[in-house]
């Protein structure tokens, strides 16, 4: 079983507090960052809209996350067709042995 903790972090004013069972510095980096972004977006937009900013937040989270899986597929695709390409050139005479077949490269 593994180990929580509790963290708090105190926003515009507001306390939060989370159970969490990541590494200390980690959790900290983490914190301090979205402090500093909540503290920023605050300046423009005003601090009542906290709800608002956090929200916005996470979408731009979200969004980010799916361009990054996004990007790595397309990387892998692109890396298991160059790697194929590669493998895949015999001269027609030679028989191909088990080792020497093409890499398939497959998510579980």
């Amino acid at each position: 079983m593994k180990n929580f903790r509790s963290v708090e972090v105190n926003i515009l004013g507001k306390n939060y507090r989370y159970r969490v069972n990541e590494p200390e510095e980690v959790i900290n980096k983490i914190l301090d960052e979205i402090k500093s972004e909540v503290e920023d977006y605050a300046k423009k937009i005003g601090e009542e809209k906290i709800d608002y900013i956090l929200l916005l937040m996470l979408l731009n989270e979200k969004l980010n996350t799916i361009k990054t899986r996004q990007e790595i597929k397309d990387l892998i695709a692109k890396f298991s067709k160059l790697l194929n390409t590669t493998l895949n050139y015999f001269p027609e005479d030679q028989e191909t042995k088990e080792e020497d077949k093409p890499v398939s490269w497959e998510r579980k």
